[in-house]
This record gives structure tokens, C-alpha cells and sequence, in this order.
């Protein structure tokens, strides 16, 4: 089942809104829609979003959560965590930021994998 345009685009707006961030909005667009293309049943978007939003906000008032990225992403961090908030689930997604100290700056967020290694795919960003 494909995830609405309406529902996608509600998704957009609530990450959009987030107080204290700063994302591209073509980059939040691509990264809402492959969120759908992984989580396919509307059920499941609709909690991976839930997700994604409270791991942002997460990020925002705690400021340097999540491990420290070497490498190509020097300065950036990455959060871990769950789609879903089951025991045993895997910490499937990730939120990769840097704190500027005056507002957290999203490079993106995805699943680990799916639908390609999330640190690859924002490399070209």
C-alpha cells in the first residue's frame, strides 16, 4: 500500500515545525518520502514519523545525543533509534545532525539500509 500525498505531506509539515532545527526542505521532502517507501503501510509511516519527530525534538533539548561521526561527517552526529518501541526491535533509524550551539542542523534521517546505507546516501548531499 503507498502512503498518501496528503499524509506525506502532513509528515513534512509536523518535522518542518520543529522548534530549534534547521533542515533543508528539498532534502526534507526526499528523506519524508523515502521514509514512506520503507514503511509502506500507513500504520507503520505513521509511527516512524512519530518517531523521527520525537527523536528530533530529543536532539533538541538534550543537544549532543547519539555517537560522533569521523570521517567524511567530522563535526556530525548520529541518533540511534527504534521505528517501533518494542523490546528487542532494532534501532533501525537515524537522525544525523550537527549542533551549531544556536539551532541543530538535520543533514538527514532515514532507516539504516533501506531503501540504501543512510550515510551513503547523504553523502552526496
Amino acid at each position: 500500500m503507498a502512503i498518501s500525498n496528503n499524509l506525506i505531506e502532513e509528515a513534512i509539515d509536523v518535522i518542518a515545525n520543529i522548534q530549534g532545527i534547521q533542515m533543508n526542505q528539498d532534502e526534507l521532502v526526499d528523506d519524508v518520502i523515502l521514509v514512506a517507501f520503507v514503511f509502506d503501510e500507513e500504520s507503520t509511516f505513521k509511527l516512524a514519523i512519530n518517531q523521527i519527530t520525537n527523536s528530533i525534538q530529543h536532539i533538541v533539548s538534550q543537544r549532543n545525543v547519539g555517537q560522533a561521526l569521523v570521517n567524511t561527517y567530522d563535526g556530525w552526529m548520529s541518533f540511534h533509534f527504534q521505528s517501533q518501541r518494542v523490546n528487542g526491535h532494532p534501532a533501525d533509524l537515524r537522525v544525523v545532525y550537527q549542533n551549531t550551539n544556536t539551532v541543530i542542523r538535520i543533514h538527514g534521517f532515514g532507516h539504516r539500509h533501506l531503501p540504501t546505507n543512510i550515510y551513503r546516501r547523504l553523502n552526496g548531499r
